[in-house]
């Protein structure tokens, strides 16, 4: 085996690859899928590197990518990359990138990388990693409830839920919210992803999106029920909506959630979810 840089010349086996193990990091695939086509990144966006078979240029067996953000995420088959050509990633990873802000990915995948890499600290948030693709069409109803498509302009408006959203799933407890990039990330998610939410007396509730497509999954994010209207079948209702979508586009649905999150496990198993895997999200202190 040996690692090459994701180019031109291995476009039809990286898709070939990716194609069945896309559900294992949807977050890597949405950066370089655009309308169905694959658009290798430029080195100002991040770089792939490929683990190509020696005896046939046409197969890849793993992948990882590195972005200018300093994201590392593996997407590795169920033979993982031995020892030494693990190393030679990492080598190249950190050639482009020296500081990594955090490892994200399937749990197993992402604790053979962290053990390469010798950092200060790291603090981890482990998820249960889940997927449908019962293709169900909803037709349930809500009369009290206006659910509405987001676009641009509704990101300001959206944007109390998504900080609360942002504060309970994703950030490290005791790390502080960047306004500034996390209205410009909703203003994108709104443009380029699926965004519904609830109003409720002329008051915007809940919401859900997508926050990656790839060639054959859509990932779900961002799901969040102002408390104070939790256990009224408005995240499920919404869901609903959003999965209909999903599955006209003949797509599956992947989504990773807080272990811990009991509720929202719940909701997703009766929307006809199943866990897959363990994913987990190690963020890296430099100093």
């Amino acid at each position: 085996m040996a690692v090459y840089e994701l180019t031109s010349s291995l476009s039809k086996p990286f898709i070939n690859f990716v194609k069945i193990f896309e559900y294992k990091s949807i977050s890597f695939i949405s950066r370089i899928y655009k309308n169905g086509q694959l658009v290798i990144p430029s080195s100002t966006i991040g770089k792939i590197f490929c683990e190509v078979s020696d005896t046939n240029f046409e197969i890849i067996k793993n992948v990882i990518m590195i972005t200018s953000g300093g994201i590392v995420m593996p997407i590795f088959s169920d033979k993982a990359p031995s020892s030494e050509i693990l190393k030679i990633m990492i080598k190249n990873i950190l050639k482009y990138k020296k500081n990594i802000y955090c490892i994200l990915g399937i749990t197993e995948d992402t604790e053979l990388i962290k053990k390469e890499l010798v950092y200060s600290a790291c603090s981890t948030i482990n998820y249960s990693l889940l997927s449908d693709n019962t293709h169900k069409q909803f037709t349930n109803k809500i009369r009290s409830l206006t659910v509405k498509k987001a676009k641009k302009r509704d990101a300001a408006s959206l944007f109390p839920l998504e900080k609360s959203y942002l504060l309970e799933e994703v950030l490290v407890e005791n790390t502080s919210i960047n306004t500034h990039a996390a209205l410009l990330n909703l203003r994108k998610t709104c443009t380029n992803q699926s965004v519904f939410y609830a109003i409720v007396d002329k008051q915007i509730v809940a919401k859900v999106n997508t926050n990656g497509k790839g060639f054959g999954y859509n990932q779900i994010g961002g799901v969040y029920t102002k408390p104070e209207y939790r256990n009224q079948g408005i995240s499920t209702y919404l869901m609903e909506y959003l999965l209909n979508e999903i599955h006209l586009s003949k797509k599956n649905a992947v989504l990773y959630v807080k272990k811990e999150n009991d509720p929202a496990l719940s909701l997703y198993k009766k929307l006809g979810f199943k866990i897959i895997d363990n994913y987990s999200a190690h963020y890296i202190s430099n100093h």
